[in-house]
């Protein structure tokens, strides 16, 4: 009877995670003339877990993916704009969870458990937060090519500064 307790299943080791894709194509070099797939460490649509981001900055989220010449895992810091499809999810690979571990080592005072970080809320908090960033990146890069006219005019604050705006368009023509 003591051979059945031991040989009992033990349950896998899993935590949550957000979980994404590496875009399949993206604009590269001056004016994104060039196309390229994937980026220089992941194949194009290859599955990422998001296992931490840098919160102030809104532009870079610290993954972990199968590299596209090693197929290894391995621990990366890569621009927000190269994920897509994101969604919230259990992770049951060790290899993988083995790499969360070398990430949030645990705090012999504080933490004991590394899982304390990586919770269902905060997969689906990543989740609903790099779209956002995503867009606000993208807005930014916009609003970086237009002239100070353009803008004022596209968010005029007052009646005076947008007859300011066209009067300014009048005067130049």
């Amino acid at each position: 009877m003591a051979d059945e307790n031991t040989d009992a299943e033990v349950a896998p080791e899993s935590c949550w995670t957000a979980v994404a894709n590496i875009i399949r194509e993206r604009p590269y070099g001056p004016g994104g003339e060039e196309i390229r797939f994937g980026t220089n460490h992941f194949a194009p649509g290859a599955k990422v877990y998001i296992i931490d981001w840098y919160g102030g900055m809104c532009q870079r989220i610290i993954v972990v993916g199968l590299h596209r010449k090693s197929r290894r895992y391995i621990t990366l810091t890569i621009d927000v704009r190269l994920v897509e499809n994101l969604r919230p999810k259990v992770c049951y690979d060790p290899t993988v969870i083995a790499k969360f571990k070398e990430h949030h080592p645990p705090k012999p005072r504080y933490n004991t458990d590394y899982t304390n970080y990586l919770t269902k809320e905060f997969a689906e908090t990543v989740c609903h937060s790099i779209p956002y960033w995503q867009l606000n990146y993208k807005s930014a890069a916009e609003t970086a090519e237009l002239s100070i006219d353009e803008i004022k005019f596209r968010h005029p604050r007052t009646f005076l500064s947008r007859l300011q705006v066209f009067l300014g368009f009048l005067l130049k023509n």
